[in-house]
């Protein structure tokens, strides 16, 4: 691909001799023009390259003879200025630059503005986890200062304080279920420590924009401090987004993944919209950890839709979630 450059003039002024004080060295029929010289690059024009004056006749330029520039040059009567649009190019540079500016702040604005409210609810559940907690909760704490989670699992709790199986040793999990393995390793070291029920101001920072500055506790053994990330509640299938979706013009089929625990689903209920949902394996099946199943809705998926999955665990209890979206887009709640 070229780059097309170089150097053009455009008119910018007519003037008659006549009135330029010329009307009796210049044969009729001739207009003086003063004519703007520039730079361009693709053919839009970047910047000055001063002016020149020429004669026109009959559709056609001359060159000005230099009596007559000299005799024009002198009359500031005369003069014209440089256009604006000489300098299109730098003006349509900088205005695609601010509009990509602007762009790049709405979109910065839009996203901080989604991740304080995603981070308004993760508070609400782990404050709503921490005050009734269970055996089956695991935490994942964060370094204030650092890199590396820390996992602990409930094993005891009664009305005033918390038990947790913290693990010491280095570990490192993507999925909860991955995360409930690491208590069952056999090398992994771990300490009990003992947090009060009422330290979840101390724990879970409540506003968004001063979650950087929170200070956190001192876990033992352990220089940095550390603020409670997220609290897992594993007893059985957590469902969220497998990521994949196709569309059809009737239908669409939904990638589901469990990052749970093993269980059954056993059955899929339609609540809004007009979506009519199955299975694409024969219901109750069992949804393993870290595996994905299709859901198949048929029905104009572009509307909004509300659909109940309930699963069965290992140990008999049932657990519920509910996806709902529109125009393809899906959240999951459990309930």
């Amino acid at each position: 691909m070229s780059i097309v450059f170089g150097w053009n003039h455009f008119k910018i002024k007519s003037i008659d001799p006549y009135t330029a004080g010329l009307s009796q060295n210049v044969q009729p029929g001739y207009l003086i023009e003063v004519r703007q010289r520039y730079f361009h690059l693709f053919w839009i024009p970047f910047f000055s390259l001063g002016k020149k004056w020429a004669l026109r006749k009959d559709g056609q330029l001359y060159e000005m003879p230099e009596p007559y520039k000299y005799v024009l040059q002198e009359r500031k009567d005369l003069a014209a200025k440089t256009p604006w649009y000489t300098y299109a190019g730098p003006l349509i540079l900088a205005f695609v630059g601010l509009c990509y500016y602007i762009s790049e702040k709405v979109d910065d604005y839009k996203y901080e503005r989604s991740a304080a409210r995603n981070y308004a609810a993760a508070y609400a559940d782990n404050v709503l986890l921490f005050r009734k907690p269970t055996l089956d909760d695991y935490y994942i704490f964060d370094p204030v200062n650092g890199y590396s989670d820390k996992y602990a699992r409930v094993t005891g709790l009664d009305k005033n304080t918390l038990q947790l199986s913290l693990i010491t040793s280095n570990a490192y999990a993507t999925y909860p279920s991955e995360i409930a393995k690491l208590f069952v390793d056999p090398d992994s070291k771990m300490e009990t420590i003992t947090i009060s029920r009422g330290d979840s101001a101390k724990l879970i920072c409540p506003d968004y924009d001063e979650r950087l500055d929170f200070d956190g506790i001192r876990l033992p053994g352990e220089q940095s401090k550390f603020r409670l990330d997220r609290i897992i509640r594993m007893d059985g299938p957590i469902i969220t987004d497998g990521g994949f979706a196709r569309f059809d013009q009737n239908s669409m089929q939904v990638e589901i993944k469990n990052e749970g625990l093993a269980g059954e689903l056993i059955s899929v209920e339609k609540m809004e919209g007009e979506l009519a949902w199955k299975s694409k394996d024969t219901l109750p099946f069992a949804v393993r950890p870290n595996k994905e199943f299709m859901l198949i809705g048929a029905g104009d998926y572009k509307k909004p839709f509300k659909v109940k999955l309930t699963f069965m665990t290992n140990e008999g209890k049932q657990i519920t979630y509910l996806m709902t979206g529109s125009n393809g887009e899906r959240n999951f709640q459990r309930l």
